[in-house]
């Protein structure tokens, strides 16, 4: 044993023993049921009081058959008391006494530490060592009257567990953490609590079975009696809960803040928004809580104003269970990159997108060594009001594309470094279009797809009763122009279309017809939704049509010259298609081409 133990042992043998027995273990004391001092356990209980000094704490001490006995001290001065009842104890403070405290495990047999040390050896004649009397330390706290209610529950519940954590352990007195620490609090039938708490501060969570539960991060309880926590709101279901860090270290407040919870999609990772099942803000000190999900792959994607956003995961929710991250969610802050795009007012309703994509510096080595640059993932942004804005992740050299919705290429930078906040132009070329769509020379009223049917709208044009478009084009050369005339019951394909600089742009539609039926070799029925194709000589579509439910199909507007003529159709079973049909067509011509579908 070592001398500081034996001196503190020595100082406690002159002090007056709690519930009245003789302070010499010598001494023989009538105990309870006439046992006597050496049928009783002597230990020492030094309860070490929380931010308090000599302080009156009473102890119960508690053994496994429910034998209680109250143990009167002050707190941080060593008492001497004998317990009774076989042991081991557990000790704690008295309820309703003004203090809290986890309960202390104590084994008079054993002592707080170790067996205690043998008898010296002797050839008998020297005097026995004397038997030591173990120290025990029973840490306590300040009793705070906390009160509540909880709602949430679709039933009455009978208690709510309260766990206790540190909030610095790193710089706390290890002899008063609370790490771990839980409290069975009863409630009552309209779901009012009222409990001790340890006045410190702490973080509560308070936890029901099958519910979320609620958290309260570093709530002072010091210097109070009471605290009214107002509700706390126990939902049913699944949560995901965690932290999402800004910074260097984690050292950086998040502000503004949204977690968006999805349902778990490996596509998504690569795509946009899908299957958001919650959005919930994140607190300040970067805590959030998604609750009441239900079971399933989830992941999140934190938006936060000027920072990249994050996204992880995915985790797995059990029903009724809450996952917490164990890794905080990190946010990086970005340069703040401003492409304007011009001209600011096209000539028509723009919705121009801008992408940026990140390529190699050109000199790598000497960019690398001055910014260390990182690796980032290409970035989308609509231009609204001629202007695109970037968080940039961090240093890096980029290219910024201008494109339409449908992905066509308009123009942009093909090099740009960005090391920090910054602006950017990008100069569009749009050419004035004006056209007139006609049919052997009459006009006709129809829409002009450039780039397709599905190119973006502000690419699409509407002719009027005189056959007249007019518009803009971000370029002259190489366009595929698609045209419906739905009072003529046409649609032609058009290939490489140039725009001229000093004329119109005429789109004469072909005045031509082939119809036919399309059969089903296999069972000589129609086929039904088959599609029939119309390719040129360079193997471009240049006109489509559907047959019906009795396998008929009509194409107007089929262009003059050679072309092939094929169908194909695909059910659940099999996949058909036909031999093709090579033929060339004149101006004003009518032909009939029946086609036969095969298995493939």
């Amino acid at each position: 044993m070592s001398e500081r133990r034996r001196g503190v042992i020595g100082t406690v043998l002159g002090l007056s023993l709690v519930l009245g027995v003789a302070a010499s273990h010598a001494q023989e004391p009538d105990g309870p049921a006439g046992r006597t001092a050496d049928e009783v356990a002597p230990v020492v209980l030094k309860a070490v009081a929380y931010r308090t000094v000599s302080a009156e704490v009473t102890l119960v001490a508690r053994n496994a058959d429910g034998a209680e006995q109250e143990l009167p001290v002050v707190s941080d001065q060593p008492f001497q008391v004998f317990l009774f009842e076989p042991g081991p104890w557990n000790v704690r403070p008295a309820p309703g006494g003004g203090f809290w405290g986890r309960e202390v495990y104590i084994d008079p047999d054993l002592g707080p530490d170790d067996p205690g040390e043998p008898r010296p050896e002797g050839d008998g004649s020297e005097e026995p060592a004397p038997s030591v009397v173990p120290v025990f330390e029973v840490p306590v706290f300040p009793a705070v009257s906390g009160s509540g209610r909880v709602v949430g529950p679709r039933r009455p519940v009978s208690e709510v567990l309260i766990l206790l954590g540190d909030v610095d352990s790193e710089r706390l007195d290890p002899r008063f953490s609370l790490k771990g620490a839980r409290i069975r609090c009863p409630v009552a039938d309209d779901g009012r609590w009222s409990c001790d708490l340890p006045g410190t501060l702490v973080h509560i969570v308070f936890w029901l079975p099958g519910h979320s539960p609620e958290y309260r991060w570093e709530t002072p309880l010091f210097g109070l009696r009471q605290l009214r926590m107002g509700d706390q709101r126990l939902i049913p279901g699944a949560s995901l809960a965690g932290f999402v860090a800004a910074g260097r270290g984690f050292r950086e407040l998040v502000e503004r803040c949204v977690v968006h919870v999805a349902k778990a999609d490996p596509a998504f990772w690569m795509t946009g928004l899908e299957d958001v099942v919650t959005t919930v803000e994140v607190a300040r000190d970067g805590f959030f809580q998604a609750p009441g999900l239900g079971p399933g792959n989830h992941w999140i994607q934190v938006d936060c104003a000027d920072r990249v956003a994050a996204r992880a995961g995915p985790w797995t929710l059990q029903r009724n269970a809450e996952t917490f991250p164990r890794k905080r969610i990190p946010l990086m802050r970005s340069h703040l990159l401003e492409v304007s795009v011009l001209p600011a007012d096209p000539p028509y309703d723009s919705h121009w997108v801008a992408r940026l994509k990140q390529i190699e510096p050109e000199d790598p080595a000497g960019f690398w060594r001055e910014y260390r640059p990182g690796e980032y993932s290409q970035q989308r942004a609509v231009v609204e009001n001629g202007r695109a804005l970037f968080h940039v992740p961090g240093n890096g050299a980029f290219s910024v594309e201008i494109a339409d919705e449908a992905g066509g290429r308009f123009g942009g930078l093909d090099y740009l470094e960005v090391v920090t906040d910054r602006t950017a132009v990008v100069e569009l070329d749009l050419v004035p279009v004006v056209g007139r769509l006609t049919l052997d020379k009459v006009p006709v009223t129809g829409l002009v797809f450039f780039g397709g049917r599905q190119t973006s709208p502000d690419l699409t044009f509407r002719t009027d009763a005189e056959g007249w478009f007019r518009g803009a084009l971000p370029g002259r050369e190489g366009w595929r122009v698609d045209v419906v005339a739905p009072d003529y019951e046409l649609i032609q394909f058009f290939h490489d279309i140039d725009v001229p600089a000093d004329e119109p742009l005429v789109l004469e539609l072909a005045d031509t017809v082939v119809q036919g039926r399309v059969l089903s070799a296999s069972t000589g029925q129609p086929a039904e939704r088959a599609i029939v194709r119309f390719e040129s000589a360079d193997g471009q579509l240049v006109h489509q049509a559907t047959a019906g439910e009795d396998g008929s199909y009509s194409a107007r507007g089929v262009p003059p010259g050679w072309v092939r003529i094929s169908a194909r159709r695909f059910t659940p079973d099999s996949w058909e298609v036909s031999e093709a049909f090579e033929t060339t067509l004149n101006p004003r011509q009518s032909l009939t081409v029946n086609l036969l579908l095969r298995e493939m």
